[in-house]
Order: C-alpha cells, then sequence, then structure tokens
C-alpha cells in the first residue's frame, strides 16, 4: 500500500471516533512520515512550493496570532500552547505529506472500499442509536441517550457537521459511478447520519448541495429526471412523519421543546449578541483562545441575559475567530481558505479533487455560520484528511514523484 496509502489509512479509520482516538491516530501518521523521510533520504519543503506555501504560512499566522492574542490578555486564563498543539495537525500533517509519493491506482481503490465500509457501519451505528437509544462513552458503548444520533462522538451536532464534510464526495461518487456499490454504501451511510443527527441546518446544505450538482453535472432530459425524483422524495419526506419533517414542523409552528431560552427569535442571535459585545472592545487583538463561561458571563450580563441559560460560544466561527483572535486572526483564517483554494486549482491536482475540494470547502464555510466548526477538533478532522490528500497531489509536475497517482485518481472516480 505504500507509506502515503497506511497514512491515509490510519486517518480515514479514525474519523468516526472522538478526539483520543484521532490524535493517536494523528501521531501515528506523523510518525510514520518522518520515518519515510529518514528512510528516503528526502526532507519536506518548507515553505512547501505554490499556493500550499501560502495556505500553510497562513494557518502558521492565525495559529501563532492566537496565541500571541492570548497572551496580551491576562484576564484570559487559557492555555495558548496545548491550543496551538491541538489545532497544529492541520498545519503539519499537509506539509508532511507533501514530500510523500502518491497513492497509487490500487492503493486508491483499496481506500475506497475500505472507506465504504467504514462509512456504513457508522451510518448503521447512528440509525441504532434512535431504534434502541446507546451513546459511546469513553472507548465503550452505554444504554440510553437523547433521540438524535451522535454516533462515536459526544454530541449530534459533531456527527452532523462530520457528515456534512463526507456528503460532497458521497453525492459525486452516486451521480458519476451510480452503478457501484461503493457510491451507495457512502450515499446510504452519510445519508443516515445526515438524517439522524437532526441538524436542519445541516440537511438543508446537504439539499442545497445535492441540487447544485444536478445543474452542474447534469443538463437536459437527464437533469429533469434528477429533479423529479428529488422532488417525489421532497414530498414523501414532508408528508410522512421522520426525524426530518419532525424537526422542521417544530421550526414553522414554534413548538420545539426546551429550545428558546431567550427573547430572541433564535437563541444563536443572543450568542452573537454577546459575542459582538466582546469583538467590541478588542476588535483588532481578541480576547485569546478558549473563551470560558465565566469569561463570557459579563457580557451576556451587559445584553440582559444574565440569568440566560445557555452562556454558549458563538455558533458561528467567524464571530467565534473575531472574539478570540480579532480581525488579525480572521484574516490569516480567509487567506488560508483562499490559498486552499487557490491550491485545488495545481495544475497537478486530479480533476475529481478539483471538483470535490472546492464544493467541500465551500459547505465548510455556510456550515460555518451557525456552528463554531473549525473549533471542533472531530469535525476539523475532516479538513485534515482533505488538505493532506491534496497535499499528495499539488505541487508535482516534472518532480517525478507523481507515481502515476495524479491520472489514476481521475480514472478511478470520474
Amino acid at each position: 500500500m505504500g507509506v502515503s496509502g497506511v497514512v491515509l489509512l490510519i486517518l480515514l479509520c479514525a474519523f468516526p471516533f472522538g478526539p483520543a482516538l484521532q490524535n493517536i491516530a494523528m501521531t501515528l501518521a506523523v510518525i510514520l512520515c518522518i520515518r519515510s523521510f529518514v528512510h528516503r533520504r528526502s526532507r519536506p519543503a518548507w515553505p512547501a512550493p505554490g499556493p500550499l506555501r501560502w495556505a500553510a504560512l497562513s494557518m502558521l499566522g492565525f495559529l501563532v496570532w492566537n496565541v500571541i492574542s492570548s497572551l496580551l490578555n491576562p484576564a484570559n486564563a487559557s492555555e495558548p500552547i496545548a491550543y496551538f498543539i491541538g489545532f497544529s495537525p492541520i498545519l503539519i500533517l499537509p506539509w508532511l505529506a507533501g514530500s510523500l509519493p502518491s497513492p497509487s491506482l490500487p492503493t486508491l481503490q483499496r481506500l475506497e472500499k475500505i472507506g465504504a465500509i467504514v462509512v456504513v457501519i457508522w451510518g448503521v451505528a447512528c440509525l441504532s442509536q434512535t431504534l434502541w437509544p446507546w451513546r459511546w462513552v469513553g472507548s465503550m458503548p452505554v444504554a440510553g441517550g437523547i433521540p438524535r444520533a451522535q454516533g462515536f462522538y459526544s454530541h449530534p451536532l459533531t456527527l452532523a457537521y462530520s457528515a456534512l464534510l463526507i456528503w460532497p464526495f458521497a453525492v459525486l461518487r452516486l451521480f458519476q459511478k451510480p452503478r457501484a456499490w461503493t457510491s451507495w454504501a457512502y450515499g446510504v451511510g452519510t445519508a443516515l447520519m445526515l438524517i439522524y443527527s437532526m441538524s436542519r441546518t445541516v440537511q438543508a446544505l446537504a439539499a442545497a448541495l445535492v441540487l447544485w450538482n444536478v445543474f452542474y453535472l447534469f443538463s437536459g432530459r437527464r437533469r429533469w429526471q434528477i429533479l423529479g425524483i428529488m422532488a417525489l422524495l421532497g414530498l414523501v419526506l414532508a408528508l410522512t412523519k421522520n426525524p426530518v419533517s419532525i424537526r422542521f414542523r417544530h421550526l414553522i409552528h414554534g413548538t420545539e421543546e426546551n429550545y428558546h431560552f431567550s427573547d430572541y427569535p433564535d437563541d444563536r442571535l443572543a450568542f452573537w449578541h454577546a459575542h459582538a459585545v466582546m469583538i467590541q472592545e478588542r476588535p483588532v487583538l481578541g480576547h485569546g483562545v478558549h473563551i470560558s463561561l465565566d469569561y463570557r458571563q459579563p457580557y451576556y450580563e451587559r445584553i440582559g441575559l444574565g440569568d440566560f441559560k445557555k452562556k454558549y460560544p458563538a455558533h458561528n466561527q467567524y464571530i467565534q475567530m473575531l472574539a478570540e483572535g480579532g480581525l488579525i486572526a480572521l484574516g490569516f483564517f480567509l487567506a488560508w481558505l483562499f490559498f486552499s483554494f487557490r491550491v485545488l486549482k495545481d495544475p497537478s491536482v486530479p480533476a475529481f479533487l478539483k471538483t470535490l475540494g472546492p464544493q467541500t470547502l465551500w459547505i465548510f464555510i455556510l456550515g460555518g455560520l451557525t456552528q463554531n466548526a473549525f473549533y471542533d477538533s472531530d469535525v476539523r478532522m475532516g479538513l485534515v484528511i482533505l488538505s493532506t490528500i491534496v497535499a499528495l497531489y499539488a505541487g508535482r509536475s516534472g518532480t517525478g514523484r507523481r507515481a502515476g497517482g495524479v491520472d489514476d485518481l481521475r480514472t478511478v472516480v470520474q
């Protein structure tokens, strides 16, 4: 399978599980990369070539500035070094992957099948949590739980946003290779996660992505046939009792129990208001990372919500970045996104990744408007995997290290 294949295998198999196993997997991946460098007498270029270089530098700037911002605010008793270490895989692993050989065709085929099996098991586990409630605690399952599936994570929203990052791949595979069992495995497994995690925002984004691809990939009669099938499925969902229709009916009629705890139309508006007050105090420097409940308390009191039961973080990753690292941190993050899009235009990046990558980034960007997705290590693992895969191909034209992977990946998935 080769070292690049083993690295991807470890990361893919750890994705469904919590931070503990994911951290072990990423540590093993780093060790394998370093071992490969020693034996092959090669070193990763730093900074990496082309837009990959600027993406890496932008993320490094984001992390370093957040550490500095925390040190500049003694009122916030955070641990900025631990923060840097926790976020560092999204910087380190793509950089290290840049010196590994691109995966071969047989490796890609095996990884695709293994990934399909992992996603099916993951989806079936989520379905089982709604039929026979259980949850994953520590390293073992425990009976009992909430009506919403959370998979092997600690919260349903973590599952929802992680599944959202897989959804573009599942949709593209279903549309481009509808007869492959792996396509249906990814599609059904991910759909089960999206449905039973019961996040309306995520479900709406998932539906919008499908609609976008119908217009992007198809034309004429075929497009109208697929739209007709989608309309029929939507009608069935709307007229029957299921997790999707139940949640949206509660939203429309305002009947969801224990949901609103403020006078705002949505409690997220209260989160945003409190953090807006916070941002006004330190708009450029920010307040530092890991803003605690005790630190947030005075800002909720200022807007008349001192007794508010949900004094949560911002539930918007961009507002959270402004609160923690100010305009400087947000600027570095937006630069990372910009150069991540630019990397995907590299001639060495396979055509399928040029389609998949932007869709995954855009759905992450939009999902981050209502959730601190980037701050969830489980969700961020998906971005680590995507960035690592792209780094295995980007900037390799004429380097002699392509290992046939660029054209082979195009053949496998198109």
